[in-house]
Parts: C-alpha cells; sequence; structure tokens
C-alpha cells in the first residue's frame, strides 16, 4: 500500500475525537466487524496492560489508524488474519526483547531502524505523539506500558499494511 499521508491520520484523529458517544460506538463496531482478528487481539491486549496505561488511546488510535488507511486504500482494507497478527506480535517480542537488552545507543539505533524499515512512518509518527502526549518534557518518566502501545499499533499497523 501507498504511504498514508500524515494529513490523513490527523483528519480520522480529528473526526474520530468529536463524535458522540453514539457515533464512536458504531465507528468501534465497524472497525471491529471488519477486523474482527486485530480487534479481538488490540483488546486482549488492552485488557493486560490494564489501568497502567491510563491514556486508553490504543484501540482509538488503531481503529484511527484503519479508517485512515482505509482512505488511502480507497476501498475495505482486507480482513487481517489470525496468522499475520501472529507474526507481526512475534516480531513485536523480539523487538521488545531486543530493546530490553540494549544499551543507550543500541536502543537509539533499534528505534531509528523500527521507523525506517517501515512503509506507514508517518501513522507510526502520529502514535508516537498521541501515546507520549503530556510526557514531553519527561518522557523517562513515561509508563513502560506507552511503549507496549506503541508497539501494538506498529502491528496492527504492518498488519494493515498488506
Amino acid at each position: 500500500m501507498k504511504t498514508v499521508p500524515r494529513e490523513f491520520i490527523i483528519e480520522a484523529w480529528e473526526r474520530q475525537c468529536a463524535l458522540t458517544s453514539s457515533a464512536s460506538s458504531a465507528l468501534m463496531h465497524q472497525f471491529m466487524d471488519e477486523q474482527p482478528a486485530i480487534g479481538i487481539y488490540l483488546l486482549v491486549c488492552d485488557e493486560q496492560l490494564g489501568g497502567d496505561a491510563g491514556s486508553d488511546q490504543l484501540i482509538p488510535l488503531a481503529a484511527a489508524v484503519w479508517e485512515a488507511m482505509t482512505r488511502m486504500r480507497g476501498r475495505r482494507l482486507k480482513s487481517v488474519q489470525p496468522k499475520t497478527i501472529e507474526r507481526a506480535d512475534q516480531t513485536s517480542t523480539r523487538t521488545l526483547e531486543t530493546l530490553e537488552e540494549s544499551s543507550e545507543f543500541e536502543w537509539r539505533e533499534s528505534v531509528t531502524s523500527l521507523f525506517s524499515g517501515c512503509n506507514q512512518q508517518p501513522l507510526l509518527a502520529f502514535c508516537v505523539e498521541i501515546l507520549m502526549a503530556g510526557n514531553e518534557e519527561a518522557p523517562e518518566l513515561t509508563p513502560q506500558s506507552v511503549g507496549m502501545e506503541f508497539l501494538l499499533l506498529k502491528s496492527a499497523i504492518d498488519c494493515f499494511d498488506q
């Protein structure tokens, strides 16, 4: 798929933020209908993260990504299959393990390669901005769960980018 322009994700996010509660529920229902496997995967992961995340941004961000990528494709995205999610999850797990064992220099290189190897850099960058909102002054104090949310969103983006 072509790279989704930053404007698409900004518009999808702003539209989503402006939705009424019932319209937001309808959008989430549509997301779950069109992408049941990735939706369930993200719901389970979000629940496992528990209250530590505190941001409740994972599912709405994934839905905004899905909406922006659907707009870019010009038609409904292919339904993500469980095997695709499993591969993306394994990649994320390996990335997390590498990051945990890395020095600060190696960590920076790994994060840089995460972005440079991704076709959807504008989406990833936007997700980081939303997840890090309010933590710009002291990013080292950001809860660890934010990093997990980022990796989950990267997995979702990679799955959608078929």
